[in-house]
């Protein structure tokens, strides 16, 4: 397999195997992405045809070959964004109520194991614009003002979303657990 640096170069100059390399380094965990932003399989699927085709066409505007897999995640990131700020209708915005401190906004689940998978399932049932902030927050580390200025919003709109996202998120791991206990 190909180095970074000659799959970059290949890049470049359009070369279909250095294209093809970049994709079986990098795919899997781009598609983790596609995953997390996208409503369903199909949809995080062409997400991530669109992302390396994105890839593919900018990659020129690669300062740091060193930062290959951090430039690839904020196409990817971007691009899911940007179909998010198409599909939804316009800036969102909730009630700001119960935002809290984010030093002391956190949610406490109980130590039990529980699968990876079930955990997933439960981040993506969340409503989307509670899944895109905590993924953005929780798992890529943008910051409020970063989130707000992605998502057409306020601060305080991002950490109430992100607030709620959590608390939804809890409550839907806790169903799942009492659900595989037998509890009701």
């Amino acid at each position: 397999m190909l180095n970074n640096d000659d799959i970059i170069a290949g890049c470049v100059n359009k070369d279909r195997i250095a294209q093809k390399s970049l994709y079986e380094k990098y795919g899997a965990k781009m598609f983790g992405f596609c995953l997390r932003y996208s409503n369903s399989r199909a949809d995080a699927q062409d997400l991530l045809q669109d992302g390396f085709i994105k890839v593919f066409d900018s990659i020129t505007s690669l300062k740091d070959p060193s930062q290959l897999e951090g430039w690839m995640s904020r196409v990817f990131i971007n691009l899911a964004l940007s179909r998010f700020r198409k599909t939804s209708r316009g800036p969102i915005h909730v009630d700001v109520v119960d935002v809290v401190d984010e030093t002391t906004d956190s949610v406490e689940v109980s130590s039990d194991f529980m699968e990876i998978e079930e955990v997933f399932q439960c981040l993506m049932s969340l409503p989307e614009n509670y899944r895109m902030v905590i993924n953005l927050y929780a798992i890529d580390k943008l910051s409020h003002k970063e989130i707000a200025e992605s998502l057409g919003t306020t601060i305080s709109n991002s950490k109430s979303l992100l607030h709620r996202a959590r608390v939804l998120l809890k409550e839907l791991v806790e169903q799942q657990r009492n659900k595989d206990t037998g509890k009701q």
